[in-house]
């Protein structure tokens, strides 16, 4: 189960690197424990500070929830986190799944545990299987960062009427299940707080006589009888006295059974710094019992994920519980030699018996003479490097009263469909763990620095670690970061150890080796691709075959372990078996086939592509395409919406595609077309990426027109997502001297309007009017008439030319309805209710700033969006409305994140607010983070800001960059708000 939220111990957010805990303030974790805990349902600001404050509370506890709301927004977007908070007349509500918070996850599992145990035939396994992971969720004290005594209150009753609950619950199925000990290890935990609980007084003496420890059962049942009698009585030591007697008849105290004779001991040695797979070993100690009784276990995974590591260290961490033997055999059903078959394997397990197998004739006798030796033995046998199920399945009538784990590269299902074997994944260790290992193994010479480093490249694969490792040891004079920049290069990691049976290419070549020819051909194909994860129509466009004909395929290679399957029709392949994959298409795959399937993908991107393109800004002349090979068939999209899903999923790959993979001639053609997508998305790195791309490949090409479209693309990216001008200038100009003096009104057009974009300053407005008129009676293309109108209003509006403005404005708006533009529309509405905003009309402001809004959210366009909620801010601050300002602003904020002009702006609006609140502080520390963005970016807002907050004394000598004074933007209206309030 995905546990998002924590609030049984501290409150505790997930992220990519796991949970969480000392995020933001305790007053911020303290409210969003109350919030969680009450997921759906409104709380009010009274009932919030009687959870959160011990004393009165804040002075004005409205304005100060909305600092701590604001910073938990921005707390749940920065991990990545669902969960909308609302606030309606002064309620508060978390609007999320409960699943994802772990006091709610842990109540499903109780009921469900519950329920099995309460059913026809109970399900006794079951039932403790979901017990024990309702009670793992309970890590801490539930609500631990909440101390008022409302908060304690209610914490006791949680533990009563939950966390009790679930414990006995669990308790109870583990009697049934004869799991005495682990019965006494949670007993032994609680039990000091519930010393007087009668059920679990009841569960002790159950464990106790369950493992024959009469005397210690004895002397605990007439220790607490006496306790109870005295301290509650309450007649409830009868009860315990019944159970007492009844335990007392059933069991007499007697010596574990041992079968006399030969006792096989033979394990491999364990390594000594073992690390990571915690829950892994645990579910393994969890299915075999104190006192096991037969089972079958599977680990599958990966060549090099370190699964006969791991079933080595768990067999001899648990090896005390089988008094008859246990032992460890290789079946080399994945190596250079032949695989040991079941049949010596038998004669071996007979020999550790002092049975000669060359006296029983028939493999069929020598079976079932194995059977009788180990027919009243508790024993445990791993099996290594099992092919597949046909390898063992002669083997497993002779084994079938022993617990038997096996290890195996490929998915033993049928184990698990015919005989209840429990197949258990091993994957790849996370990045803490494997930065654990490899600092224990460097030791001194590990820098925290080049251990992440060295982390990355191994990607959690413990033989990759392993060679990594000792190539670092074996060159003691050697600079750890000289190591690095040689692993970091080619494929130089998977040839650590060649030469040897170790090395990461041997371990995937064997695997390799076992597959058909279709899924080699596909496993090679695999490689061709620059990133780690696929959709299932890259792979059927990669192999050139039918959607459902490539899943089969592909999740063939799944059961081998060799590719991932993720959600929503996505695989993903590990980075070292991709490098692998690729050095097998050079090496097995002809040049032509590899060209064919190159051709193939790249032309899935640009099919896929151009719809999404049409889909989103279909009125826009298309960049013309080349013909689709045979049987490629590229997404359709329904909506703006779901090009928007796709554009965000794939930003990695198209942008690896085209850096990478694909040729000139198909770059350009990408280029432009997947910067538009991906600038709606903020996705302003990728969007540079891919235009310098695609500008190199349209001057290699030749492709003239092409080239200046692109250089004037990544100058407009560079003057209004970087706020970059010098650049944009660079990029500009060089597109004008490339175009020259060519007969294109269209192109000319465009290039005079980026001209006049880049000026600057109240000065320049006359000369910016100029060539933005000179664009206009170029212009060709609605859509290229539209930005230039837009402009025109803007520029003039600026000037001081506000009727102007309006009219160029309106005259662009219309043409982009007609066009059904529904970014361009709020920009156009977004520049309307700013002129409005500027001439004192806020009705008219909020009106075409709210439908901005609406407009952006529907084109996906975060950047716009925060600029509309940042002005609608601004107008219902000037009203006196402070708490739904403060609302626009922090919603700005969370949608201006990367784009640090719109953040800036945000932040200083916010601070604003909250001066006017008398929250000093908190409106200090919003300029403070309004000054980083604007510095950033060069904006000379950044000096009006430092120099209030140098007045106010929150910074020594700020370092202020030199003044832009072309732009005041805000300034006066700062110094104003100020002074109306000092």
């Amino acid at each position: 189960m995905e546990i998002a939220f924590r609030i049984l111990g501290r409150t505790s957010l997930r992220t990519a690197d796991g949970f969480v805990v000392n995020w933001g303030k305790p007053k911020e974790r303290a409210v969003l424990a109350v919030l969680l805990f009450h997921a759906g349902r409104p709380v009010s600001v009274r009932t919030l500070v009687n959870w959160v404050w011990s004393d009165e509370g804040p002075s004005n506890p409205q304005s100060t929830l909305q600092t701590h709301i604001a910073r938990i927004r921005s707390a749940l977007h920065d991990a990545g986190l669902p969960g909308v908070i609302t606030n309606v007349e002064r309620e508060y509500r978390l609007e999320v799944d409960r699943s994802l918070i772990d006091f709610f996850a842990s109540s499903e599992l109780a009921r469900k545990a519950k329920s099995a145990a309460l059913q026809a035939s109970p399900d006794v396994e079951q039932a403790c299987a979901l017990y024990e992971e309702a009670i793992s969720l309970w890590i801490g004290e539930p609500l631990a960062d909440l101390e008022s005594d409302l908060a304690c209150d209610r914490r006791r009753v949680v533990v009563r009427d939950h966390y009790l609950p679930v414990m006995n619950g669990l308790l109870y199925s583990l009697g049934k299940l004869h799991r005495y000990e682990e019965m006494l290890a949670h007993l032994n935990e609680i039990q000091p707080e519930h010393d007087l609980d009668v059920m679990l007084a009841r569960h002790r003496l159950v464990a106790l006589y369950g493992l024959r420890k009469r005397v210690e059962a004895v002397s605990y049942y007439v220790d607490v009888r006496r306790r109870i009698q005295a301290e509650l009585a309450d007649g409830s030591e009868k009860e315990l006295w019944t159970l007492h007697e009844e335990l007392r008849q059933q069991h007499a105290q007697r010596a574990v059974s041992v079968q006399p004779g030969p006792r096989p001991q033979y394990l491999p040695h364990s390594v000594d710094a073992f690390t990571g797979h915690t829950d892994l070993l645990a579910e393994l100690s969890n299915l075999v019992l104190p006192h096991p009784s037969p089972k079958l276990i599977s680990l599958d995974g990966p060549p090099g994920v370190g699964k006969t590591t791991l079933a080595v260290h768990w067999a001899s961490s648990v090896r005390e519980r089988f008094p008859d033997g246990y032992w460890f055999a290789s079946l080399d059903g994945v190596a250079h030699g032949p695989r040991v078959e079941a049949a010596q394997v038998v004669k071996d397990l007979l020999a550790e018996f002092g049975v000669a197998a060359d006296a029983i004739p028939s493999l069929e006798a020598r079976t079932a003479r194995l059977r009788e030796l180990l027919a009243n033995r508790r024993m445990l046998v791993v099996l290594d490097n099992v092919e597949d199920t046909d390898h063992v399945r002669s083997l497993l009538p002779a084994l079938s009263n022993c617990v038997v784990l096996m290890t195996s590269r490929t998915r033993l299902s049928e184990l698990a469909v015919r005989h209840r074997a429990r197949c258990l994944t091993v994957e790849p260790l996370g990045r803490d763990d494997t930065v654990a290992w490899l600092g224990h193994r460097l030791g001194r010479r590990a820098d925290p620095a080049v251990v992440g480093r060295l982390a990355e490249l191994a990607g959690g694969m413990p033989l990759a670690m392993a060679l990594i490792g000792e190539q670092v040891a074996a060159q003691p004079g050697r600079s750890i970061d000289d190591v690095v920049r040689v692993l970091a290069s080619g494929r130089a990691l998977l040839s650590l150890g060649d030469g040897s049976s170790c090395s990461i290419r041997t371990a995937f070549e064997l695997s390799y080796r076992n597959l058909s020819a279709e899924q080699k051909r596909l496993f090679r194909l695999l490689g061709l691709h620059p990133v780690r994860e696929v959709s299932l129509d890259i792979v059927a466009a990669l192999a050139g075959v039918e959607r459902e004909e490539a899943r089969q395929l592909v999740d063939s290679l799944v059961w081998t372990r060799l590719v991932d399957a993720t959600d929503g029709d996505r695989y993903r392949m590990h980075d070292l078996l991709r490098q692998y994959a690729a050095e097998c298409a050079e090496r097995d795959e002809g040049p032509a086939e590899r060209a064919s399937a190159v051709h193939r993908l790249i032309s899935w991107y640009m099919g896929t592509v151009h719809n999404a393109d049409r889909r989103v800004v279909g009125f826009r002349e298309e960049v013309p395409m080349l013909p689709l090979p045979p049987g490629v068939r590229p997404r359709d999209f329904v909506d703006e919406d779901d090009v928007a899903r796709w554009c965000l999923e794939e930003e990695n790959a198209l942008v690896a595609v085209i850096q990478h993979v694909a040729g000139p001639e198909h770059v350009w053609r990408l280029a432009n077309a997947v910067g538009e997508l991906l600038l709606r998305y903020s996705r302003t790195d990728s969007v540079i990426a891919v235009m310098e791309a695609g500008a190199a490949a349209a001057r290699m090409c030749g492709e003239i027109s092409e080239l200046v479209d692109t250089l004037q693309n990544l100058g407009f990216v560079h003057l209004n997502a970087r706020y970059d001008h010098q650049t944009a200038e660079r990029c500009i100009r060089e597109a004008r001297e490339i175009f020259g003096d060519r007969d294109d009104p269209e192109t000319l057009a465009v290039l005079l309007r980026n001209e006049a974009s880049c000026l600057r300053g109240a000065h320049n407005v006359p000369r910016a009017v100029e060539l933005y008129e000179q664009a206009l009676a170029l212009a060709v293309t609605d859509d290229t008439r539209a930005g230039i109108l837009h402009r025109l209003g803007e520029v003039c509006g600026r000037g001081g030319r506000l009727d102007e403005a309006a009219a160029y404005l309106y005259e662009g708006l219309h043409v982009r309805e007609k066009l059904a533009d529904t970014k361009g529309q709020g920009d156009s509405r977004l520049a309307l209710a700013q002129l409005a905003y500027d001439l004192g009309d806020s009705l008219s402001a909020s009106g075409s700033a709210h439908l901005a809004a609406g407009l952006f959210q529907q084109a996906h366009y975060r950047p716009g969006e925060a600029s509309a909620l940042t002005l609608l801010g601004a107008v219902t601050r000037d009203r006196g409305d402070l708490d739904t300002a403060r609302h626009y602003a922090t919603r700005a904020i969370e949608l201006a994140r990367g784009d640090r002009r719109r953040e800036g702006e945000a932040h200083d609006l916010l601070g604003q607010v909250e001066w006017k609140a008398g929250e000093l502080d908190v409106a200090v520390e919003q300029w403070e983070m309004a000054f980083a963005a604007f510095r950033d970016i060069g904006d000379d807002r950044a000096d009006a800001i430092a120099a209030h907050l140098d007045e106010l004394g929150s910074f020594g000598q700020p370092a202020v960059p030199q003044s832009r004074p072309e732009y005041k933007t805000g300034s006066q209206e700062r110094s104003e708000i100020l002074r109306d309030l000092e």
